[in-house]
């Protein structure tokens, strides 16, 4: 979602979809990826922390709950995240103006789905969640080994996260089922009405809580997909 300096010149990919080659292979998305400074420091971290995990050794049966557990919640944090922080509209609070961050990036994301450099997470907001995902896991982890481990698979879903938004932004088209599913809710939402559909790598979040239609067919067209309710540019 943030812009990103390092936006590759000359690409088929970017950063509109007239300008990208009609389904792209996947090397290629991937290699593009790989040049935006995003996803390029979360690879760098998600490495580092792997190796420093397996360095420390110590490994028990813990060692595959946290990494589940990261997952199973996953989809309850996007959610969450995507209601009250990315869709968060501008208020005067005690004669102050609040506008997050990441809230101002999102809107430019959502009126200009297909500019790739607008789709990763904002660095501010990457470093503040990382910040305090690592004091939550400090603060209950038990030992060393353990924060190491849920360090690496916060780091890891991220990433994850990253790669799936990112994929769903281009022209590579669907391959599998899973995918295949990621890809048209997470257009839906774009384009359909963006007050459903709020899940990235899982949509288990928007069944639980109500915000995933039975059918699609029956949700009315929303016209404010492209600035969330938001008229003025951020």
């Amino acid at each position: 979602m943030s812009r990103d300096k390092k936006s590759p010149k000359n690409s088929s990919l970017d950063p509109h979809s007239s300008r990208q080659e009609p389904n792209p292979s996947l090397l290629k998305v991937f290699l593009v990826f790989i040049r935006y400074s995003s996803p390029a420091l979360l690879i760098l971290l998600t490495a580092s922390a792997l190796i420093v995990r397996l360095a420390m050794g110590h490994f028990t049966l813990w060692d595959l709950v946290l990494p589940a557990a990261v997952v199973a919640v996953q989809p309850f944090v996007e959610w969450l995240i995507h209601t009250f922080v990315l869709h968060f509209k501008p208020r005067t609070i005690l004669g102050l103006k609040l506008d997050l961050h990441a809230a101002r990036l999102h809107r430019a994301h959502h009126r200009a789905p297909w500019q790739l450099s607008l789709i990763f997470i904002p660095k501010l907001t990457g470093v503040i969640g990382l910040a305090i995902a690592a004091v939550g896991w400090y603060l209950v982890a038990p030992t060393p080994y353990l924060f190491a481990t849920a360090m690496l698979s916060t780091l890891g879903m991220a990433l994850t996260y990253e790669w799936i938004h990112y994929l769903t932004h281009t022209n590579y088209l669907p391959k599998t089922e899973f995918y295949r599913k990621r890809w048209r809710y997470h257009r839906l939402h774009h384009f359909k009405n963006e007050h459903y559909w709020l899940g990235v790598t899982s949509n288990l979040g928007d069944r639980v809580l109500g915000t995933f239609p039975k059918d699609p067919k029956n949700v009315a067209k929303s016209k404010t997909t492209r600035t969330l309710g938001v008229e003025t540019p951020a």
